[in-house]
């Protein structure tokens, strides 16, 4: 008898020979032939891939090599299987003469992923007989049965032409099809009705690729290159940037590899490759997560990350010092994805260009010529046209032209930036150096609304980072501890790039930005500290001194003033304190904003880093920047300021006398109307900047609803933002928050934000951000009345909240772990307010963190005053306002005592401990 795993080729040999001894042999022994022969290849190939991992010193194969043992595996199956299916009919050479089994998709490209579908289509010439329905009843249940996700079609050349004609996605997925068995005619005739078509037809198709050009235009998932948890194959960044730029030559110039547009000089050889470099690296990283998840996913999530960092070779720190190590692989391996997604955006964007024949290095039409050498062409800044010695000869040209864009608000052409890409190499410190290279940089700082577009243009041909190699050393870092989403390059330019929206905002926030953008004496201070703030990170997340000391190296090498090198100094120093303060400190305290007055000195060091702390929060991540973040900016630069121009003693406008306090009046119940200036009063004006008139009407009905009844919750989903807004309203009491916390915890919900609010009468407003842990989505109907539910049993009818939780955590031990490993940071501050300690948190989240805080908080007596609680995807930053016995935590045996307790509960015990503790 045959075996299993090594005679599926014999079994297909017999087959395709008509042998006899076929007829006898059971399908279920066919099937479990090719089975056993897709593990074997399979495992093979995987042992290949993961050669990195064996700690012999080899490298794992590439990802293109992977790609194309699966490919050529998964075709020896088809055409055994296909052998199989053709023994069942009459005359296997007669259907075979007209018939194609044609490979589409990926598998169609040679690019078979380890759990990618199998897409086949059965195509077949003129009438659909007997046979063809044979074979394709044979194929599909068993290609099922061998373990194939297999995406079958069984078309007629012209149903496939119908359909091709219809959808674009058809289309591509036909043009691009690979014969894998069968009549060569059959496939021959369908390729060039499609060419035909393609000819006649490129546009609609075309249309439909580019829309990939444009983020906008794709699920809101996918738009972000610098997501922190991308999928590999769908982000803007991603494989099909790729495959969209490829499908775009295809359908302008016919079918072309990398190889082929480099051959034929339609991009360079650094082009292809980076280009080369960039996808192979990509589909490294999306073998590993089929291979290691044993799915088609393609998300490389906090926990793959860590996975891929150790397979890859990323972690090399051991010992005490693993968690280090592993946090800075995972850092490293996102700094080359990060630069492998930016690699295929540009692939994309030069495609686009190539289609558009905008990669011409000679021009046709008409130019207008600015001077010598100078020009624009549709709609772009060109250069050194028929001189290719032309920035060579004046290297300072290079910096020149930049400023034309800054000046003109138009993009470098293709052909210029290729060339300035070329002259880097003459980039030395003479060039850095230069009193005319640093005029012109200057100068486009000095316009701060166009300086963000130009300098992008400079960062795209490497002409910034050669300028100031400070910025190169920075490029594509990623640094977890941090709270921005985008690498320090991308951060910074983004930052840049915001003082273009201020124009073009509303409000009081607005106003006060662009009254401070138009008295800036010297715009370019402000922008040179925003491109030089974060350029202390090239040596870790404590970056502020390093930045200092880069920003004198730059102003010295540059040839700038000592007082202009100060003032950006000054800057970068603090430009955290204006956010830190605001956002995490009681700025009605005086004290604290004197403090800060003192500190800036002048009104114009005062404006210039509003505009910075604008900025900077601006380019920290999507939706970071919110009007309640800009008010509280404004709340401590009007008081600043007012102490800065010698009107230190006069009083706050009244708030609740302003217009939005007149809206919240006309919005409020006529029977509450007499009771909402004693509210906005009481919870003073923090609480009042924080929210809209609206929220605080239904923070007002809430409140009623409370002294009513004991308890009441408000719950509002922000489909915007992905979130929900959660209000709890009761009577305060000792361990209150640790309770509501503790509520979230047992229904699976993380906390996003906190704001904490105590009426004068004793009474809680307390505000949550919330999102449902397993799927980051907001609250369900269900949900809410499930924390609604519990809160109810355990404020109102006294039952404790800990054995919820304990529930809740059994058997999903994974949400209480952090997502990333990241540095804890516990800091006591008893110096910014008179009568309470703020604890300042920082760490990795999870499911359940500020609960076990809270929680822990509460047993050892401490109480909350207030909170500021702000969480990323991975991080929390918390500060909590607090007391001991009515009074700080102001002698060192007390914090050691709460800095332990909070220590163990934001590292929780292994599961085997926790359920044993449980027990």
């Amino acid at each position: 008898t045959l075996g299993m795993t090594s005679d599926f080729e014999t079994l297909a040999k017999l087959a395709r020979r008509g042998d006899p001894a076929f007829a006898s042999v059971p399908r279920q022994q066919c099937v479990a032939a090719a089975r056993a022969y897709v593990e074997e290849r399979w495992a093979e190939i995987r042992k290949r891939h993961s050669a990195a991992e064996s700690g012999n010193g080899q490298r794992g194969a590439s990802g293109s090599t992977v790609l194309r043992l699966l490919t050529e595996a998964a075709d020896t199956v088809i055409r055994g299987v296909a052998d199989f299916g053709l023994y069942e009919t009459r005359n296997r050479r007669a259907l075979l003469s007209r018939i194609s089994i044609c490979a589409l998709g990926g598998y169609g490209r040679g690019e078979m992923s380890p759990q990618s579908d199998l897409d086949l289509c059965l195509l077949y010439d003129n009438q659909l007989d007997q046979d063809v329905k044979t074979l394709n009843a044979y194929l599909v249940p068993f290609l099922w049965d061998v373990g194939f996700r297999a995406g079958y079609a069984l078309h007629s050349v012209a149903e496939a032409m119908d359909l091709a004609g219809s959808d674009p996605k058809v289309f591509i997925s036909f043009a691009q099809a690979r014969l894998i068995l069968g009549d060569n005619t059959t496939f021959a005739r369908l390729k060039l009705l499609l060419a035909d078509r393609r000819a006649r037809n490129v546009e609609h198709v075309l249309r439909f690729v580019r829309q990939r050009e444009r983020p906008e235009e794709l699920p809101g998932i996918h738009r972000d290159l610098y997501d922190p948890e991308p999928d590999v194959k769908e982000n803007v960044g991603g494989l099909r940037d790729f495959h969209a730029g490829l499908w775009m030559i295809m359908l302008t110039y016919g079918p072309m590899t990398l190889d082929d547009l480099q051959r034929l000089g339609h991009i360079t050889e650094d082009e292809q490759l980076e280009a080369v470099e960039a996808r192979d690296f990509l589909w490294r990283i999306r073998n590993e997560i089929h291979f290691h998840t044993g799915k088609p996913d393609n998300q490389l999530t906090f926990a793959l990350q860590e996975r891929l960092a150790r397979a890859f070779g990323y972690v090399a720190v051991r010992g005490n010092q693993a968690e280090a190590g592993v946090r800075g692989a995972m850092d490293r391996l996102m700094q080359d994805y990060y630069a492998a997604a930016a690699s295929a955006r540009r692939f994309l964007n030069l495609a686009s260009r190539l289609c558009d024949n905008q990669m011409q290095m000679d021009f046709d039409g008409p130019v207008s010529h600015t001077r010598s050498g100078v020009a624009i062409h549709q709609g772009h800044v060109c250069a050194g046209m028929h001189d290719r010695q032309w920035f060579k000869q004046e290297p300072a040209r290079m910096m020149e032209l930049v400023w034309e864009c800054a000046r003109r608000k138009l993009p470098l052409s293709e052909a210029t930036k290729r060339r300035i890409k070329d002259c880097k190499g003459v980039i030395g410190y003479d060039f850095r150096s230069n009193d005319v290279v640093r005029r012109f940089f200057v100068a486009i700082c000095n316009r701060p609304l166009q300086a963000g577009f130009a300098l992008r243009q400079a960062a795209e041909t490497g002409l910034l980072g050669a300028y100031l190699p400070e910025f190169e050393a920075v490029k594509g870092i990623v640094r977890y501890e941090d709270f921005h989403s985008y690498p320090v390059d991308e951060h910074t330019l983004r930052a840049v790039e915001a003082l273009a929206e201020v124009p073009r905002m509303e409000g009081p926030v607005a106003m006060s930005l662009q009254r401070s953008l138009e008295h800036i004496h010297d715009p370019y201070i402000l922008v040179m500290a925003i491109l030089c703030h974060d350029l202390g990170k090239v040596a870790g997340e404590e970056h502020t001194e390093a930045g200092v000391r880069i920003v004198k190296d730059i102003g010295a090498r540059m040839g700038l003033s000592e007082d202009d090198t100060e003032r950006i100094a000054f800057l970068v120093q603090h430009h955290m304190a204006m956010t830190n303060l605001s956002m995490y400190r009681d700025i009605d305290d005086m004290d604290i904003v004197n403090g800060f007055a003192g500190t800036m000195k002048t009104v114009d060091r005062l404006r210039e880093l509003l505009l910075l702390s604008f900025a900077d929060l601006s380019a920290v991540g999507p939706n970071v920047w919110t009007d309640w973040k800009g008010a509280l900016l404004l709340k401590l630069y009007l008081r600043a300021e007012r102490i800065l121009q010698g009107r230190a003693t006069a009083m706050d406008e009244e708030f609740w006398t302003l217009p939005k306090a007149k809206k919240v009046h006309e919005l409020a119940p006529e029977a509450m109307k007499p009771d909402v200036e004693a509210y906005l009063r009481g919870l003073g004006e923090r609480y009042f900047l924080s929210f809209s008139p609206k929220r605080i009407v239904s923070h007002i009905e809430c409140l009623e609803a409370a002294r009513r009844d004991g308890l009441a919750l408000r719950c509002l989903n922000h489909e915007t933002t992905g979130m929900s807004e959660v209000v709890v309203a009761t009577r305060d009491r000792h361990g209150l928050f640790a309770e509501i916390a503790g509520s979230f915890t047992a229904h699976l919900i993380d906390v996003q934000g906190a704001a904490v609010f105590t009426t004068p009468d004793g009474y809680a407003i307390d505000c949550f951000t919330v999102v449902g842990a397993a799927n980051r989505r907001p609250l369900t109907k269900k949900q809410f009345q499930g924390v609604e539910s519990l809160l109810r049993k355990v404020l109102l009818e006294g039952e404790g909240i800990q054995e919820y939780v304990d529930n809740a955590r059994r058997g999903l031990f994974s949400l209480m772990q952090p997502k990333v490993p990241l540095r804890t940071r516990i800091d006591f501050d008893d110096a910014c307010s008179r009568t309470d300690t703020v604890i300042d948190i920082e760490t990795g989240d999870r499911t359940g963190l500020l609960y076990d805080m809270a929680r822990v908080l509460a047993e050892l007596g401490v109480d909350f005053q207030s909170a500021r609680i702000v969480t990323d995807a991975i991080r929390v930053r918390d500060s909590f306002y607090v007391r001991m016995n009515g009074r700080k935590l102001d002698d060192e045996s007390s914090k050691a005592v709460v800095r332990s307790g909070l220590e163990q509960a934001i590292r929780p015990m292994p599961s085997a401990e926790t359920k044993a503790g449980s027990s």
